[in-house]
């Protein structure tokens, strides 16, 4: 059971890895455009972040096991959900994106620094959990490598005075939609882990009898 398990979690985790590459043909196949701010893309990426914050808070208000834990999480993926829709919060004034993140930060950060000893603990437990290498493979590729591999002196280098930058952004927001689907999966990975958890029932104590309230058939003939 166990291997087919694994072997429907890897048809399931590959249909994930083609997602970003199938939502990157339609915007520039169907939608003939280059991948700008509204796009399929762009939709699917702040739909998956959204996703991700409403499984941690619930997970942290439903849970408190792993409360902190949950609420840090959350609170991370709220502030980089809130820097995907800048075109939004621009609408006020511009960068104002900047003070929002920072506001929830701040509000995702108070219950659990009061409570940093519980915190930790908490963290320690998510890091040894299977969902933390997914997360941290998400993160490093949206932080890290799309960030790097969309840089545009290495596209200027690479196509010289072929340069067309709706190839960088193709490339670089395909790569950050990848991420996004790894963290997602890690986040949909903890919400049913907990919930599978949560179903079970509770284990059965016995009470042991104290040696001195222990009646023999001796001891009751002779108390007769």
């Amino acid at each position: 059971m166990s291997i087919l398990k694994s072997f429907l979690f890897f048809l399931c985790a590959a249909a994930a890895a083609a997602i970003p590459v199938f939502l990157l043909w339609v915007d520039i196949h169907v939608f003939a455009d280059d991948v700008p701010e509204i796009s399929l893309t762009e939709i699917v990426q702040e739909t998956l972040l959204g996703c991700i914050v409403v499984m941690h808070f619930w997970l942290a208000k439903k849970y408190d096991t792993q409360r902190y834990c949950n609420i840090l999480i959350g609170g991370f993926f709220l502030a980089m959900l809130i820097r995907e829709l800048d075109s939004f919060f621009d609408l006020f004034f511009h960068g104002s994106w900047v003070w929002f993140a920072l506001f929830t930060s701040f509000l995702s950060l108070c219950r659990p620094l009061r409570h940093w000893n519980k915190t930790l603990a908490q963290l320690t437990h998510y890091t040894r959990t299977p969902y933390y290498g997914i997360m941290m493979s998400g993160l490093l590729c949206v932080l890290v490598f799309s960030r790097l591999f969309g840089m545009q002196f290495i596209w200027h280098a690479v196509l010289n005075d072929g340069y067309i930058r709706v190839l960088k952004n193709a490339i670089e927001e395909c790569s950050e939609s990848f991420g996004y689907v790894l963290c997602f999966m890690a986040s949909a990975g903890s919400y049913c882990h907990f919930r599978a958890m949560a179903r079970q029932p509770a284990p059965v104590t016995r009470s042991h009898p104290q040696p001195g309230n222990i009646t023999t058939p001796a001891s009751a003939s002779s108390a007769g």
